[in-house]
């Protein structure tokens, strides 16, 4: 294989056209938790819902960008093949066009195995990979000058790699939170070793770090001002601009970012400016902590031994995954409307729930309150009707932890299960009152099988290759050549 130059001014991304791509894709972002807080509110909304729109908008946008960034560069070069052999345009490209294939992917995933709200899903995670991979492409394919636009274009970068766990941070964790920093950690060390190769100047990794909390306030003030749930404010994300100290290699430079992010992470969960709990997250900080110390004091040959253990010992808890059952994990047909109204003091909660007739066919089951793999039961029962034609049933239950929980009355309707939830706050005392749906739920079960197993392999594959081509891209950014 051999290799030419070209004149870059036919290749780069005019910034003219890069700026609203930039600009749409950090309003996808902000559309993402504006959805995932209405969920959460309010419970599942229609395809098209201010959310849905703002996020279809802003990334139909960026899809034609990337379309016409790859007519410019076929006019400059006059050829087909040099167009897709230029990485950049490949990467957008790909990455735009997967994004957009995920879309009937997720349908038919959800027509064979039920509907979810699980972000780690196949066909979602494809998204993300999509996503991360498109941006850097566009990082990659900038010309030289533009040193602001790289910027943002890292942010939102950035903003992309921490979308996978964005449901820990919005306090609806599905999977044990042990899992939350080893995840987060890899993805920010990822960014930051793509964002040290994309972006001029002194501290590259911290101005990105800081345009990226400037842009996560102000999404949490908004949201607020509309009277929204908030995320968790990203503290620990902060202890990534360690990484721009003068340290002696890469691994160092991984450990130490690594050490910060996970320290803040703990300082923050034990001063409850977090929603993941202390405990899980000692798990992974503790060893990074104790491996930065021996990495300081060891030769250099022995602390990629050092990191190699780390990263064996972090990577333990992605074994062992809990069942995601909780955030409308598949809200299907509606029965009929139901006012619930909750209380809760010291993680005790008390529930009612009053349905809009159906009173002869609905046999109540159970209450049940859901966080992060773990699920409590209480027990549902009818209260004295006071009028004809109306009842009301009450259950309680107490939680473990603080956190916001997901709480579901279950009832039989013509010997088919339905229910219903809220989502309450276990460590703040409070009530909530609102109308809901009592719905049939759908989904695949208790048990995943093979065949859902398999495709799910399949797409996450084909996911990661997707990610490889995206880092490979930044790897090669700024070498102003072509594969032939």
């Amino acid at each position: 294989m051999s290799v030419s130059p070209m004149k870059t001014s036919s290749l780069t991304l005019p910034i003219g056209l890069a700026w609203p791509m930039v600009t749409a894709g950090l309003l996808a972002i902000f559309a993402t938790y504006w959805d995932e807080a209405f969920h959460t509110d309010v419970g599942r909304d229609s395809a098209w819902a201010a959310p849905h729109l703002l996020l279809y908008g802003s990334v139909a946008v960026v899809g034609l960008g990337v379309a016409a960034w790859g007519v410019l560069v076929l006019h400059g070069t006059r050829s087909l093949r040099t167009t897709l052999s230029y990485r950049p345009v490949l990467a957008a490209g790909l990455g735009a066009l997967i994004a957009l294939i995920a879309a009937p992917i997720d349908a038919a995933w959800h027509v064979a195995y039920g509907r979810d709200a699980v972000l780690w899903s196949p066909p979602h995670m494809l998204v993300v990979f999509a996503s991360i991979t498109l941006t850097l492409g566009i990082l990659a394919g900038l010309p030289p000058r533009a040193r602001v636009l790289a910027i943002a274009g890292s942010v939102l970068l950035l903003a992309n790699a921490e979308t996978v766990v964005f449901e820990y941070e919005a306090d609806v964790p599905q999977f044990t939170e042990v899992l939350y920093l080893p995840i987060l950690l890899l993805s920010l060390l990822l960014v930051a070793l793509a964002v040290g190769r994309l972006v001029d100047g002194r501290a590259p990794v911290a101005r990105v770090v800081f345009g990226y909390i400037a842009a996560r306030l102000a999404i949490t003030a908004v949201l607020a001002l509309m009277g929204r749930s908030t995320p968790d404010l990203p503290i620990a994300v902060l202890g990534l601009a360690v990484w721009d100290l003068p340290l002696r290699s890469t691994t160092h430079k991984a450990l130490a970012a690594a050490t910060a992010v996970a320290g803040l992470a703990w300082i923050a969960s034990l001063n409850d400016l977090a929603s993941q709990p202390a405990s899980a997250l000692a798990i992974t900080a503790v060893p990074f902590a104790m491996a930065l110390i021996a990495a300081l004091l060891l030769t250099p040959r022995r602390t990629y031994a050092i990191a190699a253990v780390v990263a064996l010992g972090v990577s333990l808890p992605l074994l062992h995954q809990e069942r995601a059952e909780a955030h409308d994990p598949g809200q299907g047909e509606a029965v009929t409307a139901v006012d619930l109204s909750a209380t809760v003091s010291e993680r005790k909660m008390n529930v009612t729930a009053t349905p809009a007739g159906h009173c002869d066919d609905l046999r109540p089951s159970r209450l049940v309150a859901r966080r992060a793999g773990d699920t409590i039961t209480g027990a549902l029962t009818q209260l004295v009707s006071t009028s004809r034609g109306s009842c009301s049933f009450v259950g309680q239950l107490a939680v473990p932890a603080d956190g916001r929980w997901f709480t579901y009355v279950e009832f039989s309707h013509n010997g088919e299960p339905v229910e219903a939830w809220l989502p309450l706050d276990a460590g703040n005392d409070d009530t909530l009152t609102q109308t809901r749906e009592l719905y049939r739920p759908t989904g695949a079960g208790d048990s995943i099988g093979l065949a859902q197993a398999s495709y799910g392999s399949v797409i996450y594959l084909a996911g990661f290759a997707l990610l490889i081509l995206g880092l490979t891209t930044a790897r090669h950014a700024g070498t102003g050549q072509l594969r032939r």
